[in-house]
């Protein structure tokens, strides 16, 4: 049995759009055969990309994307417009677009906000705002000269390490994000992971200017991975919490 909470696939490619057609019983959603590109030495990725055309956009019949889009291998029981059933066997990708953005020959908008990954542990639920944060530490070089350093004698550090991507993420009030009424909500202590668009900045006041304290997140999607590994070490009896971290983001 599939369980579709407890993993994901994203993919970010320039994709050539064609074939644009309607849903059927879909209202704005349209459907395109996307072509992404794989080397000089290889077919193109072909796949079927729905995108819910809110803002009633007008396509081209050939156009240039960066596209987002949540995706799937090609089954035969895809639902995805085709005039002749026959064409499905060319598809290798089925999607839903997250993110599309056109590539005029003018260049490219800077309008779009990110779009953000975040693995990490889930700290300070507020159930009454829908929120949650993850503090997601990673190793950036720019960074590493505040990075531990040894006390004489001792086999611990004297510095805390700091390199964290802080995020507050909260839920659209949507019912995708509703179960009997009440708003999705990962556990305490839970491990994560986030995909989103950054929405805005928490702020401090020091020294008379404002500094971010937190990033803001607009979930679009959450995969939960249960509780963090827990690994004895080798040397000490105690057990140590080993938290792992990624984020990745798309500046789109």
């Amino acid at each position: 049995m599939s369980n579709s909470s407890a993993s994901s696939a994203t993919i970010t490619a320039v994709a050539v759009f064609e074939n644009g057609r309607f849903c059927e019983g879909q209202g704005r959603a349209l459907i395109f055969d996307a072509q992404i590109y794989l080397g000089d030495d290889r077919p193109p990725l072909l796949a079927a990309l729905k995108y819910f055309n809110a803002e009633n956009h007008v396509f081209d019949p050939v156009g240039f994307y960066i596209v987002i889009a949540r995706i799937a291998k090609m089954e035969p029981s895809a639902k995805i417009g085709l005039e002749d059933p026959n064409r499905e066997a060319y598809f290798d990708l089925v999607g839903d677009v997250v993110r599309l953005i056109p590539i005029a020959k003018d260049g490219v908008s800077p309008l779009y906000t990110p779009y953000i990954e975040v693995c990490g542990t889930v700290e300070n639920i507020d159930e009454l705002a829908g929120t949650f944060s993850i503090d997601a530490h990673q190793y950036i070089s720019s960074l590493r000269s505040n990075s531990p350093t040894q006390t004489s004698g001792t086999s611990r550090p004297n510095q805390v390490f700091k390199s964290i991507m802080p995020v507050e993420c909260a839920f659209p009030n949507t019912a995708r994000w509703t179960k009997s009424g009440k708003k999705l909500m990962p556990q305490q202590h839970r491990y994560v992971s986030v995909t989103g668009f950054i929405t805005g900045r928490n702020t401090k006041s020091v020294a008379g200017s404002e500094q971010t304290e937190r990033f803001t997140v607009e979930v679009d999607s959450i995969v939960f991975l249960g509780r963090p590994v827990v690994m004895k070490s080798s040397g000490n009896s105690a057990s140590h919490g080993t938290y792992y971290y990624y984020i990745t983001l798309t500046l789109l």
